[in-house]
């Protein structure tokens, strides 16, 4: 029996990846275990035992025996973090909630920074394959546009490793889930919230090159459609990622110069793609001779420490506290242990400030 049980029980840890990659979260039960391997009763629950002892199973009582999503050696049950940053602005948060959430469950992760660089994805990719972990959470890199990296996606997924997309997403990578803000309903609550205020002559600033630029744009433009108001196309402003890095390593505000000086000459309120445009909109904004809030009603994303920095507390749309980095390291954590994943997108809500009315709080 002894020689049985632990036959059975390496029969079974090969098995457990295939059952994780065809969405089974859990083993036949003992009565099944017993007809298949034509074994007894006894030797199917020393190799469960086993199992357990490895941690690659949960038995619940009554219920059956769950995978755990772990394997043998710790060693191995790490998780790629790839992101565009791991020091500013979002990312440390995010990156803390994502880590924290994983070793509740005994997994790791590791960051690797892509700068949203397509040749830095690339890199990070391909050194990946050489011992590819058990998945990876990604924001991808200029997702927006064609990315030339899929190949090494797939390689990865062809080699067991299960890829999540937090932020964004790859459209010709139709299988992976994602986690993603509401972009489209973001715009749409912020318009709302302006006309409520009385502006009908409102003006945006996005992000040309990730998908959440076009996004926040088209929830925007589709708004401002169903309340019956123009956007003129110079009242929209673009910028892509070479302007960012720009702004954050220098703090050239040439592009939001022009903004200024060729689109919001006849608005009154703007949206903008996230707190740190804001940030330096302000200021350029006040350059240009602009009494605020009272000539310009400012709005943005993400309800960062920028937007209530001090030179002017503007409204900004949030999610609730560490919602998105445990929302993805929890859909990572499902896939691991064998459970199906559907995509989600987390609404926003608005956090109200000086910016744009004098009544404070959260819709």
């Amino acid at each position: 029996m002894a020689i049985k049980y632990k036959w059975l029980a390496g029969r079974l840890r090969e098995l457990i990846p295939s059952y994780i990659g065809n969405g089974r979260n859990k083993l036949p039960s003992e009565q099944e275990l017993c007809a298949k391997y034509k074994v007894s009763r006894q030797t199917v629950r020393f190799a469960l035992a086993l199992l357990e002892e490895e941690g690659l199973i949960e038995k619940k009582r009554g219920s059956g025996s769950y995978l755990t999503g772990l394997s043998a050696g710790p060693s191995a049950d790490e998780i790629g973090i790839l992101m565009s940053d791991d020091s500013e602005y979002i990312y440390p948060g995010v990156i803390n909630d994502i880590r924290s959430t994983l070793a509740q469950s005994g997994f790791s992760g590791k960051v690797y920074v892509t700068r949203n660089r397509f040749q830095s994805e690339r890199q990070i990719l391909s050194d990946l394959l050489d011992a590819p972990p058990r998945g990876i959470i990604v924001e991808g890199s200029k997702s927006a546009l064609p990315n030339p990296n899929l190949d090494l996606y797939r390689k990865l997924i062809r080699k067991g490793c299960i890829v999540l997309f937090l932020h964004n997403y790859y459209p010709d990578l139709n299988d992976c889930p994602y986690v993603k803000d509401d972009n489209t309903g973001g715009s749409a609550l912020l318009v709302k919230h302006l006309v409520e205020q009385g502006h009908t002559a409102i003006g945006g600033i996005f992000k040309s090159d990730d998908q959440q630029g076009p996004e926040r744009f088209c929830g925007f433009i589709e708004a401002m459609r169903d309340a019956h108001l123009a956007v003129p196309d110079e009242r929209i402003g673009w910028f892509d990622s070479r302007d960012l890095d720009k702004l954050q390593r220098f703090q050239d505000t040439q592009f939001l110069k022009r903004f200024v000086l060729e689109s919001l000459e006849s608005c009154t309120a703007v949206i903008c793609y996230n707190d740190m445009i804001a940030y330096f909109l302000i200021k350029e904004l006040r350059l240009a001779g602009y009494r605020l809030p009272d000539d310009m009603a400012l709005t943005a994303f993400d309800n960062t420490y920028l937007s209530s920095s001090g030179i002017l507390y503007f409204t900004t749309l949030t999610h609730r506290s560490h919602e998105m980095g445990t929302a993805a390291a929890q859909m990572m954590i499902g896939r691991l242990k064998g459970s199906p994943a559907i995509s989600q997108e987390i609404p926003w809500r608005i956090n109200l400030k000086e910016s744009t009315t004098e009544h404070i709080g959260l819709i």
